[in-house]
């Protein structure tokens, strides 16, 4: 989802209860006690009115929990979820992606290492880009078409590869990183072209099929409508928990998928083996993807090295997204974790020769290279996009701000290696770096 705003709120109650389902047997007391931190974990995070959703966790192959944690626990509420309901999951469909091209690799149907010129007779640098490099993100494509929000709704996936080819790169191939959704929208058109039927076909008869993932769908371009239980998606709004339409006019439709916690356990099993291990795995050992958009949060986690699988899905997105995500992980290789707790942050004083260190402009590239300015005024810093103020940042430390001390969300400002400072941006959990382009 691509629109965004800066605007930092205290969460207000509207209830919280949870409907839970465990797994039956028993456990050795070391796994029992991982599975009641992580039980403890989400349920101190639903107390807080931070978490909607259903958590599975596996270490050794024991299941040590599968629960729903609701912060509604009237059956007819729209944010109520049970552990075998249907969620969006987005952008986990891009490590879907690279399974079926490691598929396709492996029977001779394509290579990584080909060009884009091999599928696309005209594609601007199309003797340049490789698929891998749409897969690592490198191929210099910006995040998205530039100049069509709100219209990507309309577009068919060889609409979006033309235009694509009118894009600008934003680096020379292979020479950086910056996420890219159209890299991956080429790739879902390549391994349609391949197939010879529509990317969200391909995922069902080639994934969700023979893996057994029955209750695992796509919205769109699919023979069949799998949805039965689908989690309607909830933001929160004026302090008040608020549904949004799952499907958002200002994203793409040929990658819309859902599936369930126990669908994606198995998913993970099987890229767990090779020969997806390999291709999938990264420098420490671990298989993950993290997905969401407006109202929606998901996370798909298997680390080989120590031996656990987790899976994260949620309809409401004001989670502490990366935090929980690196704290369930921490707490399934047994370290200690600080268990969520009310905010209460405090402000320092800080002399203006040093926040006048941080005064410029910050490009953020994930959110569409919106531009935000910080400015000094008396004994604080300002932010303005577009020449209009939107918050004030009170300093927590000599580089972390805040405007809110109630939130998690914070503004740190990181040297670079110009001399001068970047921006790493908190937003619903989730940390954006924005690049200094002025002073």
């Amino acid at each position: 989802m691509r629109s965004c705003f800066l605007v930092f709120v205290l969460i207000l109650g509207f209830g919280c209860a949870k409907n839970n389902k465990v797994s039956e047997g028993t456990l050795s007391p070391k796994m029992q006690s991982i599975g009641d931190s992580l039980n403890t974990y989400f349920s101190k995070l639903t107390e807080m009115e931070k978490f909607n959703g259903v958590v599975l966790a596996y270490k050794n192959d024991t299941l040590l929990l599968q629960r729903a944690y609701n912060l509604d626990n009237d059956v007819k509420s729209s944010a109520y979820v049970t552990d075998s309901t249907q969620f969006d999951i987005h952008s986990i469909s891009k490590l879907m992606t690279l399974y079926l091209v490691v598929k396709l690799e492996n029977e001779g149907k394509l290579s990584r290492n080909q060009t884009l010129d091999a599928f696309y007779d005209d594609f601007p640098r199309g003797d340049q880009i490789t698929l891998n490099m749409l897969l690592e993100h490198s191929s210099g494509l910006p995040r998205e078409l530039m100049g069509l929000e709100g219209e990507e709704y309309e577009f068919t996936s060889d609409q979006i590869v033309e235009l694509a080819k009118k894009q600008e790169v934003i680096f020379e191939p292979g020479t950086d990183v910056q996420y890219s959704n159209v890299g991956y929208e080429i790739l879902y058109n390549i391994v349609s072209k391949v197939h010879g039927k529509p990317f969200a076909q391909c995922v069902l008869e080639e994934v969700f099929e023979p893996m057994g993932m029955e209750a695992s769908g796509a919205h769109f371009f699919t023979d069949e409508n799998r949805v039965r239980n689908l989690a309607r998606n909830h933001i929160l709004k004026d302090s008040l928990l608020t549904q949004v339409d799952n499907i958002q006019r200002d994203e793409f439709r040929t990658a819309r998928l859902y599936s369930t916690v126990e669908d994606l356990k198995k998913f993970l099993d099987q890229v767990s083996r090779e020969p997806f291990k390999s291709a999938l795995v990264d420098e420490n050992g671990v298989i993950a993807k993290d997905g969401g958009s407006k109202g929606a949060r998901a996370q798909v986690y298997s680390d080989l090295e120590h031996h656990f699988q987790f899976v994260l899905l949620s309809n409401y997105d004001e989670m502490p997204f990366f935090q929980t995500i690196a704290d369930v992980a921490k707490i399934l290789r047994s370290e200690p974790v600080e268990f969520p707790k009310e905010i209460d942050r405090k402000s320092m004083a800080l002399d203006v020769e040093i926040l006048k260190h941080y005064e410029g402009s910050y490009a953020f590239a994930d959110f569409d290279g919106m531009v935000l300015e910080i400015r000094v005024e008396g004994n604080q810093l300002a932010i303005y996009q577009e020449n209009q103020k939107i918050g004030k940042l009170k300093a927590e430390s000599p580089t972390v701000f805040f405007e809110n001390p109630k939130a998690s969300e914070s503004f740190e400002f990181i040297k670079n290696d110009s001399g001068t400072y970047n921006a790493l941006m908190g937003w619903k959990g989730i940390a954006v770096e924005g690049k200094r382009i002025s002073n």
